[in-house]
C-alpha cells in the first residue's frame, strides 16, 4: 500500500509538473516563435489588403493599401500588365510571413508569396507547312488553359500612416530597415 501511495504522489508530482510546463509554453511572457506572432496586427491587416487587391485584380485597391505604387513606374507597369492580361484568371495569392522586423513607424516583412492562377495559350493545331496552304486552309489555334504555381521570397517594406500601416514597396530583392 505504501509503495502505491508512492507510485501516486510520483505520477501526481509528474503531472502537474507537466501541466505547469504546458502552461508556461502558453503564457504571453513566451517568447514567440512564428513571424505572423510577432507581427503587429495593422501590419497583418495591409499584407491581407494587398493579397485581396492581387486577387481582385484591383489596381485601385492596391493603390489604398501601397499609395506609391504610382509613382514605381516599372513595378506599376508589370502589375497593371498582369492584371489586364485577358490569359490569366482563377488568381490566387498568399503571403506567408517569414520575418518581421519594426523600427517605429517603418517595418519590413519577409514572407514566401505564392501565386496561383490559370493562363490560357494558343497552340496551333496541326497544318502542314510544306503544303503552302492559304490562310483559309489552315485551322486555327486551339485555346489550352495551363495552371500556374509561382513562389518566391519578397519583403514587403511598410510605413505607419497614423492608425494605419501602408506597403511603401515589395521587392524579391532583400531590403533592410
Amino acid at each position: 500500500m505504501k509503495t502505491l501511495s508512492v507510485s501516486v504522489f510520483c505520477l501526481l508530482a509528474f503531472a502537474s509538473a507537466v501541466a505547469q510546463g504546458a502552461t508556461a509554453a502558453q503564457s504571453p511572457t513566451a517568447p514567440a516563435t512564428s513571424a505572423q506572432a510577432q507581427m503587429p496586427a495593422e501590419i497583418e491587416v495591409a499584407l491581407k489588403k494587398y493579397v485581396a487587391a492581387y486577387e481582385r485584380h484591383s489596381m485601385q485597391d492596391l493603390v489604398t493599401v501601397w499609395p506609391d505604387l504610382q509613382n514605381q513606374k516599372k513595378e506599376f507597369g508589370k502589375i497593371k500588365q498582369h492584371f489586364d492580361d485577358p490569359n490569366i484568371s482563377n488568381e490566387h495569392v498568399s503571403l506567408h510571413p517569414l520575418e518581421t522586423q519594426t523600427l517605429k513607424d517603418d517595418a519590413i516583412v519577409r514572407c514566401e508569396r505564392t501565386q496561383h492562377f490559370s493562363k490560357s495559350e494558343a497552340t496551333p493545331t496541326g497544318g502542314d507547312l510544306i503544303m503552302n496552304r492559304s490562310p483559309a486552309q489552315t485551322p486555327p489555334p486551339s485555346l489550352t488553359t495551363k495552371a500556374v504555381k509561382k513562389t518566391d521570397k519578397v519583403w514587403v517594406k511598410l510605413h505607419k500612416n497614423g492608425n494605419d500601416w501602408v506597403i511603401v514597396s515589395v521587392s524579391e530583392k532583400q531590403l533592410s530597415l
